[in-house]
């Protein structure tokens, strides 16, 4: 009985790094059309400034990176993400760190990235003068993968004077 219950705790020891193991996002990772959230409409009426969700940084709008390459270390990602034929580079410290990437409208975007379980959650502020004055653009990325490490699903939130937008979009590794 000792023996068993012996055998049994170290298995549990064994396992429990393999079970905290927090996912790798390294790699080449592609749209997928078809499980993602279709990019919304503007509404109408609208001036033509309004942000769509569609990842931080870049200031591209609704638009979605076709193409995503990843460099993941415990301490930092790094993503290269190419939009039609613009690459844009964004650096996410992963322990709380403010990063400084480009954001909307050629204004820098703060986010801090942290992880939450086995996924990582990317909060950001960006804010920038209009012709109607000042606007404050907050955004919320939260990051995971598929237990097979072959699907990456981004939801982005966007909080905005017009309200919350919310998309989903799933990346399938190359």
């Amino acid at each position: 009985m000792k023996l068993t219950g012996l055998a049994l705790a170290a298995v549990t020891l064994l396992a429990s790094p393999v079970l905290a193991q927090k996912p790798d996002f390294s790699g080449t990772w592609k749209l997928n059309t078809e499980k993602s959230d279709s990019i919304p409409a503007r509404p109408a009426g609208g001036g033509g400034g309004g942000q769509r969700p569609g990842g931080m940084g870049g200031g591209m709008g609704g638009m979605r990176p076709s193409e995503l390459f990843i460099t993941h270390s415990d301490s930092k990602m790094v993503i290269e993400q190419k939009m039609a034929e613009r690459t844009t580079l964004l650096t996410y410290y992963l322990d709380g760190r403010d990063s400084k990437n480009a954001g909307m409208r050629g204004a820098e975007m703060t986010t801090k990235s942290t992880w939450v379980e086995n996924t990582i959650v990317t909060d950001g502020e960006n804010t920038f003068t209009t012709p109607m004055g000042e606007m404050k653009i907050k955004t919320r990325e939260v990051r995971s993968m598929s237990d097979d490490g072959k699907t990456m699903t981004i939801v982005s939130t966007v909080t905005s004077p017009r309200g919350d937008m919310t998309r989903t979009t799933v990346y399938d590794k190359a």
